[in-house]
């Protein structure tokens, strides 16, 4: 039982193994698990300079939903405005904005009038 303790014992093969394995390395293996090792390394930095990349990308296209929110929501604000004006105004001047726009059945190739005018025709290009 103490010289199983002590680590001394020649008994058990298992452990000679891996002592021997230990202290057999060769320079050949050593510089074996160092190719590997820069291969891993360099597989690794390829794979972070993807990633930085395709973050990046996604950082412009996140950029550019977030501007075009803004525009839209002053857009809406812009719109919500004229809404207001148009039914505080009086019945009267109604009709006659109607006919200056042209019917659906009969479209024209007109200035646009308003600011929304310009949007829809914008939208309509895109």
């Amino acid at each position: 039982m103490a010289s199983q303790l002590s680590g001394s014992s020649t008994s058990n093969p298992s452990q000679i193994g891996k002592q021997k394995s230990k202290a057999y390395l060769s320079s050949v293996a050593i510089q074996s698990d160092a190719t590997k090792y820069r291969q891993k390394y360099k597989e690794l930095k390829r794979r972070v300079r993807e990633m930085e990349k395709e973050n990046d990308q996604l950082q412009i296209v996140s950029l550019k939903i977030k501007q075009n929110i803004q525009r839209l929501q002053l857009e809406r604000a812009i719109l919500y405005e004229r809404l207001e004006s148009e039914t505080s105004s009086s019945p009267s001047t109604k009709p006659t904005q109607q006919s200056n726009h042209p019917t659906p059945s009969s479209p024209s190739k007109t200035a646009p009038e308003t600011e929304y005018d310009i949007g829809l025709e914008l939208e309509n290009l895109t």
